[in-house]
């Protein structure tokens, strides 16, 4: 059943870049993770807008794993998985975060023709494996096919392929497999952080834009604080783009969840005489009347 269900996935269904893709929702994003992965060239952005070019696209996947936000979809053709097992194909190498998300949904090995694996896999598995061992979860295991299991398999495949294409006709295209957010690590490991966000409270004007751009909602203000929850950072770097101060910044650092809190101020604008949040203890202006141009009229 596993080869059927992995010949109905190899079907073509052309990538989509969804709402979610930070370069469709502000203009300072300078994310180009979907770019960086993509071989063919298939991608295509400009300082306004970022499309697939399907002709060059060979739903290899590659752009979606990599996605921080899970804003492309479409189906990972070049995988492979039987049951618990993700096969191994030298014409690709996994992700680290991949690997971690397929042991979450249950792949728990990788079965190869020989071993060991080539270099870049192995590198590959033994730092995932390093992670894992810092989540407390097992290990990704690596086993070899019996050679009489190999021969089996390929006669079955020959056998079940004529009888598999005219279901397959019956049977929407292999979108069918999506699921929202499949490929935003922070779904997988609810209890742990994989980043962490820190604020520059010197340079902070707490114009809140971060707040507002941030899909993951990992700043909230709260009575005379802010709570900066680490734990769902997936390193967008929306807020770091579209701070105007460059106050923020993001590192990688995986361990449990852990929130921060950060103690604020109120004052009363001395210009416009609003009550505003600051860290700063001799802040005058609220942070419009900061950032207005002078030549402009006050409130």
């Amino acid at each position: 059943m596993s080869l059927l269900v992995n010949w109905l996935e190899s079907m073509h269904v052309d990538a989509q870049i969804t709402k979610k893709c930070s370069r469709k929702k502000h203009l300072l994003s300078t994310c180009t993770a979907c770019i960086d992965a993509c071989q063919f060239g298939a991608l295509a952005m400009t300082h306004t807008s970022i499309r697939i070019d399907t002709e060059k696209c060979n739903s290899c996947g590659e752009c979606m794993i990599a996605c921080p936000l899970s804003a492309i979809e479409g189906v990972v053709a070049s995988r492979e998985y039987e049951q618990d097992t993700l096969l191994y194909n030298e014409s690709y190498i996994p992700k680290i975060k991949e690997l971690l998300i397929y042991k979450q949904r249950g792949v728990n090995k990788i079965k190869a023709d020989s071993i060991p694996l080539n270099r870049n896999w192995m590198e590959v598995i033994n730092e995932a494996n390093k992670i894992l061992q810092m989540l407390e979860e097992s290990p990704i295991q690596i086993r070899e096919i019996r050679k009489d299991e190999g021969l089996s398999r390929r006669a079955f495949l020959s056998s079940l392929q004529a009888e598999s294409r005219q279901l397959a006709k019956s049977l929407a295209p292999a979108a069918w497999k999506l699921e929202a957010n499949e490929w935003k690590i922070t779904r997988y490991y609810c209890d742990y952080q994989f980043y962490q966000v820190e604020i520059n409270l010197h340079q902070c004007t707490l114009c809140q834009q971060c707040f507002s751009f941030c899909t993951q909602k990992v700043f909230t203000l709260e009575d005379h604080l802010i709570r900066v929850d680490n734990e769902k950072c997936v390193n967008c770097c929306d807020c770091m783009d579209i701070c105007p101060e460059g106050a923020l910044e993001i590192k990688q650092k995986i361990t449990k969840k852990q929130h921060k809190n950060y103690p604020l101020m109120m004052h009363e604008c001395t210009n416009c005489g609003k009550l505003f949040y600051t860290f700063q203890l001799k802040a005058d202006n609220c942070p419009i009347c900061h950032d207005r141009d002078p030549e402009w009229l006050s409130p």
